[in-house]
């Protein structure tokens, strides 16, 4: 039982505050008696083997700290909610976060469903509340370094110290799980960031509970005006045979320890204020006088050491994984660093969402960020696409492409891997496209089959194969994305063209000599060559949306129609539909195109099946708005249909402000898919067939496999030397052969490949001296070489068996296309040209010689 007075235990508490390694630490515990005092620490969650939960959390450390951050959010949620007097579980209490960040942050009483939302706050009152929840990086910057201490303060509802071993040193207590308005829940991911912290995974916690709720009158703790200060460290088991197994998590609880063994109380102590907050690069200035502060040493930053507020550094790491936080957070930078440059020590947090809506101007394209709407099993979710200029995604993610939230938060994520898929074929821009699904709407059900229990990961089950199902048609099939692939391809590469074109028809001669290449790649027609956009095409009003006299599109905040392509208002259509292949109808309309996807008054669309085989059934399907057109795409389950069979189909979008919603019917007839196809999920409108309504029914799977009829288009092939933009882009080194970039055309009726061959290559270069005639000829012969190599893998690909991760690309660990090209080119670089030229020049003679030899032998 400790003997500390109050002060004692008060400059116990600062010391350790301000140390800042593992090392200060055991020293400050040691020469206090606790460290090796067993009598001192008690079970974290009173639970024994509870490195079997704690050990089994986030697998990255941004990942895990992040969670800290969203108990500091819910600290203070729940801190404004019990200042009120409402118990947070009851009816009266907010039932969402963004209701309860209107009602309790936000001026005027709002509606349930509307404000609560960060980025529509203005600055001040961002930097204002950023100030009441803090995290400050400190520890000495080294060479090669990749950790610091991070100490994260809030001024939320604190706790009292009989409360502590309950609520942050509890595990699975659920303390949080009839709270509708917080983000955690299960008690346990914030102790994922322990291991993470040194060697000892040593955490500090003070706090002190808000006074303003003590005064309610209905927490009657001792000492609920004190601080408590404890320390968790793991203890590792120790070496010996008959010894545990596993290490164990404690806290420093040293009150009452003598008569209660490894069952005492946490230190506590009296102090007005304490500066457990940062002003500027000082970690620990400003005084307050409750709240909570936790501070993690030695955490390992690996990825994200550099200065916290850089592009690289924690600030944007944790607004890529808290991309719609509820409220806003201030990251301070307390390390020193070496140079004279002028820098900022501090900057708001305020989630990927909100800094991209304050500062779009500058980084994304124009007509972004636009949105999907996708129905998977009964389940709605919305997914926002941002595509960036240039190469300005680099500053917001690193490699993920597709990341998903719950409540604002990052819970599993997809890399930018994803956009190279055959189905979607966004490999042109796929650096430049960041997709962020919100799935909060999601059923419990639902989220527990879609994510792990850490919220850092996908689970690989069958709803997340339907959900990426649903992803690759709608981001292949989207206009928007079409578009802006074509402007870049036609920017990248038409200045080229001309020097590309003998390229190809020597390619077509060499093809030509024999049969068996010639029926895989020459029956493909090649892709027209693209010509530079005017501004102001490409972006017209579609099928009857509104022109703002700039050949822009502009549409209404709410639709005066939403009716099929090119129809009349109550067209009644009817058409083939294909099975086994999806069916795509085109809709007019003149609404904007965030209508679906925007918070306030949002549009809302269903798909319901009023007669046939389907009856009753919930479809997978989703929705593109681009421009005056929407592309709704919708999944017909073909082992539930017959040809000749029917299905009616109503198509309704509504929302709170129309009188009647819109109701377009769609009558089925089902036929057998028909034979062909291009590879990528679609086919040419059918003309005639019905009264379409330039309606296209396509798979997304071929009938006959990957590779269409009509073979792989002739390739577009652009040599690239050292000082060219294409050798910074495509991240090219001396040693790489060939880089492949697949595309479909806007229509999605075609689908080509431009090769990108490293003419500086190092090994080309050396076979490259001697007359001008042979170094050209060594270069074509490299050129070539490269191409048919690429095609050859290409075609491969397309042939394999169809399995879930060759044909569609599922598998994180299955390499794409395009990295398997790199790949084997950069391997068969040394032999490209030598192979050329020792087997061509080889005669009838010497390969008589040769069988001769070894019949000899």
């Amino acid at each position: 039982m400790t003997k500390m007075k109050n002060e004692e235990i008060k400059t116990f508490a600062l010391s350790l505050l301000e140390a800042d390694t593992e090392a200060q630490v055991r020293k400050i515990l040691t020469d206090s008696g606790f460290w090796n005092d067993q009598k001192s620490w008690r079970l974290y969650g009173d639970t024994d083997g509870n490195y079997s939960t704690i050990g089994n959390q986030q697998s990255r450390p941004e990942a895990a700290l992040v969670e800290k951050v969203v108990n500091s959010v819910d600290a203070r949620l729940l801190a404004e909610c019990r200042r009120r007097g409402i118990d947070p579980e009851s009816a009266d209490a907010p039932q969402s976060i963004t209701d309860a960040v209107a009602a309790f942050f936000e001026p005027g009483n709002k509606p349930a469903g509307q404000g609560g939302h960060l980025k529509d706050w203005p600055q001040e009152r961002q930097l204002t509340q950023a100030k009441f929840i803090t995290i400050a990086v400190t520890g000495e910057t080294r060479a090669g370094g990749n950790k610091a201490s991070i100490t994260i303060a809030d001024q939320g509802e604190g706790q009292t110290p009989l409360r502590v071993p309950d609520t942050f040193l509890s595990i699975n207590r659920k303390n949080k799980l009839r709270i509708p308005f917080v983000q955690g829940k299960f008690n346990m991911g914030g102790t994922g960031a322990l291991k993470f912290c040194g060697t000892d995974n040593i955490q500090l916690l003070i706090t002190k509970r808000d006074p303003e709720i003590v005064k309610q009158g209905k927490e009657t703790d001792k000492g609920a005006e004190q601080w408590s200060v404890t320390v968790v460290r793991r203890e590792r088991p120790p070496i010996g045979v008959g010894q545990v197994r596993s290490s164990v998590y404690r806290f420093l609880a040293p009150v009452g320890s003598g008569a209660k063994p490894n069952n005492g109380d946490i230190l506590s102590f009296t102090a007005n204020a304490l500066p457990l907050f940062p002003e500027h690069n000082e970690p620990y200035k400003r005084d307050v006088s409750f709240g909570s502060a936790i501070k993690l040493y030695e955490y390992d930053m690996k990825g994200f050491a550099s200065q916290a507020l850089m592009k690289d550094g924690l600030l944007f790491r944790l607004e890529l994984l808290l991309p719609g936080i509820a409220l806003p957070v201030r990251v301070h930078e307390c390390r020193p660093y070496r140079g004279v440059v002028e820098r900022s020590f501090e900057n708001s947090m305020v989630g990927l969402l909100s800094r991209l809506q304050t500062g779009r101007g500058g980084n994304l394209e124009e007509g972004y960020p636009t949105s999907v709407q996708i129905k998977v099993r009964g389940e709605e979710m919305v997914a926002q696409i941002f595509a960036f200029k240039d190469d300005r995604a680099k500053t917001y993610a690193a490699s993920e492409g597709i990341i998903f939230t719950m409540n604002g938060q990052t819970h599993g994520w997809l890399p930018r891997t994803f956009f190279q898929r055959r189905r979607v074929k966004m490999q042109r821009i796929a650096e430049s496209l960041l997709v962020v699904v919100d799935c909060s709407a999601l059923s419990v059900g639902a989220r527990e089959d879609l994510f792990m229990n850490s919220r850092d990961r996908l689970s690989n089950g069958e709803l997340r194969k339907a959900v990426e199902e649903e992803l690759e048609d709608a981001l292949g099939r989207h206009p928007g994305l079409r578009e802006l692939q074509e402007r870049r391809r036609s920017s990248e590469i038409s200045d080229r063209l001309s020097e590309s074109k003998p390229l190809e028809e020597v390619l077509s001669s060499i093809l030509k000599t024999s049969p068996s290449l010639a029926s895989l790649f020459l029956s493909g027609q090649r892709l027209n060559r693209p010509e530079r956009q005017q501004p102001g095409t490409g972006n017209g009003a579609g099928g009857g949306g509104a022109d703002n006299g700039s050949g822009t599109f502009e549409g209404r905040p709410h639709p005066t129609f939403f009716r099929f392509h090119e129809k009349p208002n109550a067209f009644e259509l009817a058409r083939n539909a294909e099975i086994g292949r999806r069916c795509r109808i085109r809709f007019d309309t003149d609404v904007e195109n965030d209508y679906f996807s925007r918070e306030d008054v949002r549009g809302k669309y269903y798909v319901e099946v009023l007669d046939g085989t389907l009856e009753g059934i919930e479809l997978d399907h989703n929705i593109t708005l681009h421009n005056g057109v929407a592309n709704w795409s919708i999944n017909l389950p073909p082992d539930q249909l017959s040809i000749g069979g029917n299905v009616t189909l109503a198509c309704t979008v509504e929302d709170d402000t129309l009188i009647e919603p819109f109701v377009n019917v769609a009558r089925l007839r089902l036929t057998a898919a028909t034979k062909g196809g291009n590879g990528s999920g679609t086919r040419t409108s059918r003309k005639g067939s019905g009264n379409g309504a330039g309606s296209e029914s396509g798979t997304g799977k071929d009938s006959k496999g990957p590779l269409s009829s009509g073979g792989i288009a002739m390739p577009n092939i652009i040599r690239v030397h050292r000082d060219d933009e294409f050798w910074k882009r495509y991240k090219f080194d001396e040693k790489d052969g060939c880089h492949v970039v697949e595309e479909a055309t806007t229509d999605g009726k075609d689908h080509a490949f431009t090769f990108y061959v490293n003419v500086d290559n190092i090994f080309l270069r050396n076979d490259m001296k001697g007359k001008p005639d042979t170094v050209r000829l060594a270069e074509a012969k490299f050129t070539y070489g490269n191409v048919l190599i690429g095609l050859a893998l290409i075609h491969d690909s397309r042939t394999k068996a169809k399995s879930p991760a060759t044909v569609n690309g599922r598998s994180d660990d299955a390499p794409s296309i395009v990295d398997e090209v790199r790949s084997v080119t950069r391997a068969l670089g040394p032999f490209i040209v030598p192979m050329i030229d020792n087997l061509g020049a080889l005669t009838d003679e010497q390969v008589t010689g040769l069988a001769m030899q070894g019949d000899e032998d």
